[in-house]
Formats: C-alpha cells, structure tokens, sequence
C-alpha cells in the first residue's frame, strides 16, 4: 500500500471530522441526542412510518386469544333498540344477558356521568303525583323501577363489572398540582396494589386533578371504575401507545383495560416500578408489561381477522348469541356505530373504534404479546446511528467513492435486517430514521469534503479573483463570459464615499506601521459592513473608500441598502472606538447619491476593472466632502431618501452648489434609524425653524444652538441669513468652491 504523505492523513482526518460533524447535525435534527429523551424534532416526524410498517406491515401479528370479545353498540343495535345512550334499563338487560351467557369479566368503555333521562323525569312525575294525593305505596311502586336501579341491580348481581371514567381536563404532562382542583372519587378508582420506587424515583407519567366518573348509585355497585383516557402521538396524532398509569388523588391510577385483565386474573397483584428516569415496569402477577420511562404501553394492533370478535348489543340481550361465545370471557361494551364518536386513527387505520382498541390492549396483556419501544431501544437507535455513520465516515475518507457508497447501502441494508430480526424474535422496535439519515449526511459530508479537497486548483483560482472582485460580481461574469469585453450601459445606482477626517495629518504624526495596522483593521471592518449589505466594494483610496448599490445585484431598494450600510459603517466605528484607543478620536464623513451611471468593465484590452463612472458618482464624492464643511457623519441626495422610503431620522442641510456642478443640490443630513435613541425632537424643531419667517427663523435657530453650541448646520443657517439677507422660506444656498 502507498504510503500516504502528511497532507494526504491530514485529509483524511478532516474527512471523518466533517463526517462526524454531520451525525451531530442528523443527531440535532433528530433532537434526541440524549438517550432516552425524546423531543420529537425533524427526523422523528418521519421515523414513526418506518416503524409502523414493520410493526405492522412486515410482520403478522398472532392471532387473538380467544379470552377477548366486544358487545359493540353499533348501527344495527341503535336501529333495533332505539337512540342511543339508552334507558339503563336496556343496559341491565345487557348486563344479566351476559352474566347468564357466563362472560367472567363485564368492562364498559362508556362513561354513565349522568343519572338515567327516564328516572329524573320519573321524579318528576312523582312530585306531581304526590302533589295531587297520590298514595305513598303507588309511588314507592314506581321508584322500584327506575332505570339507574335496575342497572346498579344487575352490576351487583353479576359482580364483575367495571366501569370507565375519564379525566376532565384531559391528562397532564405537569405534575404541579392546580391551585383548588382537587379528585375525590368513592369508592377510590382503580390503582396499582404495589408501588416500588427505587433511589431518585421520578414521576414521569401524566398526572390529572379532576374526573368525569359514574353517578354514586353505579360506583358503589361495581368492582370498580377505570379510566379510559387515549392519547396520540403529537408526531401525527395516531394512536399507538396507550398509558397504563396516571398520577391522580394521591394514588397511581390504572386503565381499564388493565382493570379488566387483574379482575379476568383473580386479582393478580398489580405493580408499579418508578426509577430516576420515570416508569421503570408495570407487572400484572408475573407478567411483565413493557412500558415506556412514561408509562406509556406500545399496542399491537391486529387486522380485523385477528381481532376480538365483536357482537350487536342487540343480538346478545336477544340472546341470538350462543353463550359459548361469551363464556368465561372478558367482555368489552362499547361504541362502534358511525356517528357516535369514540374512534381513532390508528397505525392500521383510521377510523378505529375506542373499545376495540382496549380489547386489543387487553388481549395483548392476556398473551403476551408485547411491543418493545423505551429507553433501551431509543439508546440502542443512537448508538447504532454514531458507530455505523463513523464508518462510513471513516471509510469514505480512505477508500474510493463507488465502494464507499457500495459500503453505505450494505450498512444500510445491514441494519434495517438487524431491525427487523429484533423485532420479530424479541419484540424490540428499534428506530430507523436517525442512524439512515446519519449514515447518509456523514457520506455526503465526507465525499463533499474530498471532491471540495481535489479540486482545490480551481478553487484557488477563483479565491484569487474574490480578492478584486465581490463574489456576486464573480458569479455574474462567471455565468456570462461576454462579461469580459468592454463596454458598461446606464443603470441607475446608489453610489457612497467614505473618507477618515484628518487622515493627512494623523498620518504626518503617526509611525508607517501603526497608521497602516489601524487602516487596515478600519477597512476590513467598513468592507464587512459593505458586503454584507450586498454593495460592491468599487475603490479604495488610501482611506477613502467608493462603492455602490444595484448593479450586478438585482436589488428591491439599492438606496435603502445603501443608507442602512452607513449608518452601520457609522455603527462599527463606535464599536471599534469603544473597543480599542486608536480610533477614540477617529471620525469619518459619509456621502450617498442615487442617480443613473455607466456601469461595466472599464479599462483596456489589458487589463478590466468592473466599476460606475457619470454625474452621480462625482456628486456623492463631492457630497462626502461637504460633510467637513458641516461638521456631520453622513449627507445624502434627496434622490436618497425619496427611494429609501421611512424609518430614518433626517433634516434638511439646504440647497449645495458643490465644484463642478451649476445645478444647486438639496442635501440632507441622515443621522439614525426611527426607534433608535436620538433625539428625533431636536431634528424636528430644526425643520420647523427653517420653515419660519425670517425673524421666527433666527429666533428658533438661536434657541436650538443654546441646547446644541456644536450644531454646526443650525449656525452656518444661521450665518448665511445674515449674510444673505434673505428670508428662511425663500430658500438657503451654500456655495463652496473647493471640495
């Protein structure tokens, strides 16, 4: 093998550093870089596909176990026995219908929260009666048939019965407890016999402070009460978990599909283990049930083949049902008729009715058929996703790109078969997104890296000519090679200058080096704001600087950007004042036109400079000078400000004849952007004071250099009414012959 010489390693570390620069961005995407957190970013939004096909689609699930069966309230019972919710005394001929068919468990997943319509009209009635000297024996005839009775009769009798609640609101991820919310429930809701918390034990599960539950009468005729609160998942809002415990009246509380597996179980204890990350277990005799560091236990849905067998309410109070059907049986009564809500979407469906779902959470419990997907099987992702993407990270770097890539699909393939080994022997539902879309980005990273790494020569090449020309303007003449030639057209632009005031003699008292260093740190700093403003840097002229706005850049308002760009020149040298002694008493001046310009590539056949020449370039020179005349920062045209639109604080200097120009100029002095903290006020007396007539004017302007001695536009006004004699509304001119 070549030896590889120093460059070529150092290469190739670069290479495996940016590979696995790029799993920390699939790991940051994925926003579960911690194992065993999960928050669901970017990637987990897609990874729950992946993982329902192969929980759902790739593997068949085993059949039911037969100890299951649904009494569906569906279409053709509400046909036959009426609008649903019935009179209880239809759901006590429910209940005795299944006590004598012998079904060993009776688990409603509906929520009787309300006393039976017939009774309270019933009383009604009887007060009316009583009113009118109905006897008591009458009356006590008509109680005895009240329809809340008759169904609280039939769940005692059978003894058996479990009824749902729900909580309101619904579940909270909070453990902080609502100031006055407090559950009371009698007789207590079903929990958890045994609680086992080890050191630093968390309560991660959701918690709730109040309940929707069965009127007193059915509580104390039951076995109990269960809750039947569903969540979905927020990737997508299917519902493939379900939680096995909330945190509510001080006690673990458990749903009622585990409510009817312990009852179907004999009362099997039924266990809660908390560690420091949340649920550790749930156990139901000696059967572990896989849960979440939540609570939350994964369902294995089964297609309508495998599913507990569902039979009409109607058909069983009939008794078209053979009771073997029923016998020894976990019976679930619940709705599945359209129309009645209570349905969900699901991993293999929408539409999916809430009381199937518990029978198949209690079917998987009674066989065991359990999917794994916790803290152990997230780490597991994790780690699969760091050590597979350093390979091929690592690989690409030292081998060539078609085995590389051959490498990545075998890694690929690799995994998704180690995931589905997993899954199909053990249960384990191991991720699949993040260690793809690792493996992936480290292999676009690492061969990006090497193609950017050999191509290096042009690279160079074009970094040479970014040092004369902005990007932008390199990427135009790049695109369009007849850039090249000579020649520009007319173009309307937004031209600046910017010159140090005083550099002359700053430079006569100050050493060649340091005077080059600080222009040096002055310009790098000016350029930066410049460019990333989009203008195009066009000169630099000792301290002075040229460059415009508009041409090659497509800009929306190239004098907006260029007005934004000073007062941020203006911005940075505070900061670099500020910051460091050299430029505590720098001070610059800033001059902006907008107008039209020949722009191009200017030159001769030997040599090409991209640049702007015409009227509006000399007049934003001559209006930079103008600002040592008055003492300010920045000047502009008015050209400036009626295309940068509003948002900046400005007055009005007056009409300029500048060198070399007949045409009188309007200039303005612009000296910050609305909201930051100026004085806005001071500037707007300004403007109202040379508006005034000619002694107003005087006045006012006296009145503003008391506040401001240094205000050197308000007294060169000043002076110039007085020497001119004329009046403020009639207009001001300054006349300068130099620069």
């Amino acid at each position: 093998m070549t030896k590889k010489n120093p460059k070529q390693r150092w290469r190739a570390v670069k290479t495996v550093s940016l590979a696995l620069i790029a799993v920390i961005i699939a790991a940051l995407l994925d926003r579960n870089i911690f194992f065993g957190v999960s928050l669901n970013g970017p990637i987990a939004q897609f990874d729950p596909a992946l993982s329902d096909f192969i929980a759902y689609r790739l593997f068949q699930p085993p059949p039911a176990t037969g100890q299951v069966a649904v009494a569906a309230i569906d279409d053709r019972s509400v046909a036959e026995l009426g609008r649903f919710p019935w009179p209880r005394t239809t759901d006590a001929k429910l209940v005795n219908a299944l006590h004598k068919a012998g079904a060993k468990v009776i688990a409603f997943d509906v929520i009787f929260s309300e006393r039976d319509p017939a009774d309270v009209e019933r009383e009604s009635l009887d007060i009316q009666l009583q009113k009118e000297g109905v006897s008591a024996q009458l009356l006590n005839a008509n109680a005895a048939n009240s329809g809340d009775g008759a169904f609280a009769t039939a769940i005692q009798a059978d003894g058996h019965v479990v009824l749902g609640y729900a909580f309101n609101p619904h579940l909270s991820w909070r453990q902080r407890k609502p100031p006055g919310d407090v559950m009371t429930l009698e007789p207590p809701p079903w929990h958890y016999d045994l609680i086992r918390e080890k050191a630093a034990a968390q309560r991660t599960m959701p918690a709730a402070y109040s309940y929707v539950a069965p009127i007193a009468v059915l509580r104390r005729a039951v076995r109990g009460v269960a809750y039947v609160d569903i969540d979905e998942d927020e990737a997508d809002d299917k519902v493939r978990s379900y939680p096995a415990v909330v945190f509510a009246q001080g006690r673990y509380c458990a749903p009622l599909f585990l409510a009817a597996a312990q009852l179907y179980r004999d009362n099997a204890p039924l266990s809660l283990t908390l560690g420091p990350a949340g649920v550790l277990g749930i156990q139901l005799g000696d059967r572990e049930i896989p849960v979440d560091e939540m609570g939350r236990m994964m369902i294995h849905y089964r297609d309508a083949s495998k599913a507990p067998p569902r039979y009409p309410v109607a058909d069983i109070i009939a008794g078209r049902i053979s009771p073997q059907a029923l016998r020894g049986k976990i019976v679930l009564v619940g709705v599945t008729a359209h129309g009645l809500g209570d349905r969900f979407v699901t991993p293999i469906g929408g539409d999916f009715p809430g009381v199937v779902l518990q029978a198949t959470a209690v079917d998987n419990v009674l066989r065991g058929d359990f999917i794994h997907h916790a803290i152990d099987e997230r780490a597991e992702e994790k780690w699969a996703g760091w050590v597979l993407a350093t390979i091929v990270g690592g690989a690409t770097a030292l081998v060539g790109a078609v085995a590389s890539f051959a490498l990545l699909l075998a890694l690929i393939g690799g995994y998704l078969g180690y995931v589905a080994y997993r899954f199909e022997t053990t249960g384990a539902l191991v991720g699949v997104m993040f260690p793809l879309v690792a493996m992936t980005l480290s292999y676009l990273a690492a061969v990006s890296y090497r193609y950017r790494a050999e191509g290096k020569d042009r690279r160079d090449l074009r970094l040479a000519f970014e040092k004369y020309l902005h990007p932008a303007v390199l990427d135009t003449v790049m695109r369009d090679p007849d850039g090249l030639k000579l020649g520009g057209q007319r173009q309307e632009l937004s031209v600046l200058f910017a010159d140090i005031v005083g550099f002359t003699e700053r430079a006569e008292r100050t050493a060649p080096e340091p005077l080059v260093a600080m222009l040096n740190t002055y310009m790098s700093a000016m350029i930066a704001v410049i460019l990333r403003s989009g203008g195009v840097v066009n000169k630099l002229m000792g301290d002075g600087i040229m460059a415009f706005w508009g041409p090659p850049l497509k800009m929306s308002n190239h004098a907006r950007a260029a007005l934004n760009a000073a007062l941020d020149m203006l911005q940075e040298l505070r900061t670099l004042s500020a910051n460091d002694e050299r430029f505590r008493d720098l001070r610059i001046g800033i001059g902006i036109a907008t107008g039209y310009a020949v722009v191009g590539n200017l030159g001769g056949e030997q040599y090409l400079d991209y640049s702007a020449v015409g009227d509006t370039v000399n007049l934003a020179s001559r209006i930079e000078g103008l600002t040592r005349r008055f003492h300010v920062s920045l000047l502009v045209n008015q050209a400036v400000l009626d295309e940068s639109g509003s948002g900046f604080i400005a007055r009005s200097v007056g009409l300029v004849k500048v060198k070399g120009r007949e045409q009188r100029v309007k200039v303005f002095e612009v000296v910050g952007r609305d909201g930051e903290n100026i004085a806005r006020s001071y500037y707007e007396r300004f403007t109202r004071a040379v508006e005034l007539r000619d002694g107003d004017c005087r006045k006012a302007l006296n009145e503003l250099l008391i506040e401001r001695p240094e205000d050197r536009v308000a007294a060169l006004y000043l002076k110039q009414l007085e020497v001119s004699g004329r009046r403020a509304d009639s207009g001001v001119v300054f006349e300068f012959d130099e620069k």
